[in-house]
């Protein structure tokens, strides 16, 4: 008899989500993703988890049955990831025709053949208003169609524990006829900086927005092309505690090399001003502010972010924190594709809130 709620994750990628759902206590039992780096991350971190390394337009649904063993209604909720570079802000070549756009179709087809009690999706703002909210409508309607009440809502994964201003989008369905659906409430004060938390959310009970120096303080200095795999002082905040909880070797703590110019570059730049006049993005971080979102980046050996106080970008560690990442999960293949993995995850933090607050109405599905 199984004690937990059953989840499959689709379009898992390196597995925050996944990650998430298992600290608020779900039992997910299945992933799906095409990337071979991004799956063979996510196995060597989640090896209890059944899986298939796959496009899913190839994958029928027995092979899902065949290797997770579960059937129609089993799954208690489905979440998928879908692949996002369709719909973002940050895609200037837009095309409604590219084909990412409707992998949701694929999604829609799983959850038409498992008929979960829930689902979650989560992509980026853009999909709410590229091509004027259409395909926001029509996944709504899609959902609608099968049997599924769909509400809709955008987060920011600072609000919810996480060292970094993200805003992502859910579509959340129930099968059953759950009447009203709120977001889950906030956890953390968006507001930074002692002046303003004063007359912030502080007397009511928040905690203060996390911050780049409460996620990356402790992690051992480096010059551009150096690697440590060692600690070399305790943690600082809480946030550290918990990043660092079980985890006896620094993993993944590799700085990008630069050349001399790029290096002086970063050190003449002040934190939380653009380190080129032609790419306003690529920014020098801030030690008392939370990390605007950190991109997936692309195939080019780029960085976005800066350290700080360190001359050089960020590490792939460094990343991770800023993502809700412990130190115990593990990414591999190249650096740059790591950097990839990392950037397009959903932060285990706020995807902890969200599967915390789901199952309150779990509960009557």
């Amino acid at each position: 008899m199984k004690t937990k709620l059953y989840v499959a994750d689709l379009f898992s990628g390196t597995g925050g989500l996944t990650l998430g759902f298992k600290m608020a206590g779900y039992q997910v039992v299945f992933a799906l993703d095409f990337d071979w780096d991004a799956m063979y991350t996510y196995t060597k971190n989640n090896p209890e988890v059944t899986w298939l390394c796959k496009d899913v337009r190839k994958v029928l649904v027995s092979e899902i049955e065949d290797v997770s063993g579960l059937r129609r209604g089993d799954f208690d909720i489905i979440v998928a990831g879908i692949p996002c570079e369709g719909y973002s802000q940050l895609n200037r070549r837009y095309d409604p025709s590219d084909p990412r756009n409707y992998l949701f179709v694929e999604f829609l087809r799983m959850v038409g053949a498992f008929r979960p009690k829930s689902i979650l999706v989560e992509n980026v703002p853009g999909m709410f208003r590229r091509g004027g909210g259409t395909f926001k409508r029509a996944i709504e309607s899609a959902l609608q169609r099968i049997g599924y009440r769909v509400f809709t809502m955008e987060l920011n994964a600072v609000d919810y524990g996480v060292p970094q201003k993200r805003e992502r989008v859910f579509f959340v369905g129930f099968m059953a006829d759950v009447r009203d659906f709120s977001p889950p409430p906030h956890t953390h004060s968006n507001a930074y900086g002692n002046t303003l938390w004063a007359r912030a959310e502080g007397a009511r009970g928040m905690k203060k927005c996390l911050t780049v120096w409460d996620a990356i303080s402790d992690l051992p200095p480096l010059m551009p092309g150096e690697i440590k795999s060692i600690y070399e002082s305790p943690p600082k905040t809480e946030y550290q505690k918990i990043m660092r909880e079980g985890a006896t070797r620094l993993h993944n703590h590799v700085a990008p090399k630069h050349p001399a110019w790029t290096v002086s570059h970063i050190a003449a730049t002040e934190p939380g001003k653009p380190i080129y006049a032609t790419f306003k993005q690529r920014i020098r971080l801030k030690w008392d502010e939370p990390s605007p979102t950190i991109p997936a980046g692309g195939v080019r050996p780029q960085w976005f972010y800066a350290h700080p106080e360190q001359p050089r970008g960020l590490t792939v560690r460094e990343v991770a924190r800023l993502q809700s990442f412990p130190d115990t999960y593990i990414f591999y293949g190249s650096m740059i594709k790591q950097r990839i993995l990392v950037g397009d995850a959903v932060p285990p933090l706020l995807a902890k809130a969200v599967a915390e607050h789901l199952r309150e109405y779990l509960k009557d599905v």
